[in-house]
């Protein structure tokens, strides 16, 4: 008769048999992305002429639904050709680009600072592309030379060159003589 040392071998052998035809059909969904780049830059142009910069640590892309990008280690956006000729910078901790949305979130530290040196601060901002718009529903401190305004959401030109800060409150301080110029003009 059969002793259970050798039923064990003889199971053990007939059923670790893989068929690798099954084994290369086994496809992992989006667990890992299809390219990585380190210390990435891209410029994005229009008619030969560079619009922005996006340059981050770690650019992971994504090709399976939802597509998208995902951006770590440090991200930093330039916008040029601001309406008055300079450059708004926007950086944050990590950001995520959604292309069919054609929509960009950065999360974590963000800052924008416009041509004009309004500096804007807060933990989430979206970049609407198609209407050239950026959003954000969170707290947000904008620094206009002595002038400090928080809020609870915002909506400005992509470049941040205008804004709307919504439920505001703030300090701003007056000029001795805009006071007095505004007394006698009433």
């Amino acid at each position: 008769m059969w002793n259970i040392p050798t039923l064990i071998g003889v199971g053990m052998f007939v059923s670790c048999t893989n068929d690798l035809d099954k084994v290369a059909a086994i496809e992992v969904v989006g667990s890992s992305p299809e390219r990585v780049t380190h210390e990435a830059e891209y410029l994005y142009t229009d008619s030969g002429v560079v619009r922005y910069r996006l340059r981050a640590g770690t650019i992971s892309e994504w090709p399976s639904d939802p597509k998208r990008t995902e951006l770590t280690d440090g991200v930093e956006l330039v916008f040029y050709g601001a309406k008055d000729g300079g450059e708004s910078v926007l950086t944050a901790r990590r950001g995520l680009i959604l292309p069919k949305e054609k929509r960009m979130e950065v999360f974590e530290q963000v800052v924008f600072v416009n041509s004009k040196g309004e500096r804007l601060e807060t933990e989430q901002l979206t970049w609407y592309q198609d209407s050239a718009r950026v959003r954000t529903d969170k707290a947000v401190r904008i620094q206009r030379g002595p002038d400090v305004i928080h809020g609870m959401g915002l909506d400005a030109a992509e470049d941040f060159s205008s804004y709307v800060i919504h439920r505001i409150t703030g300090q701003l301080y007056m000029q001795d003589d805009t006071l007095a110029a505004d007394a006698q003009g009433q």
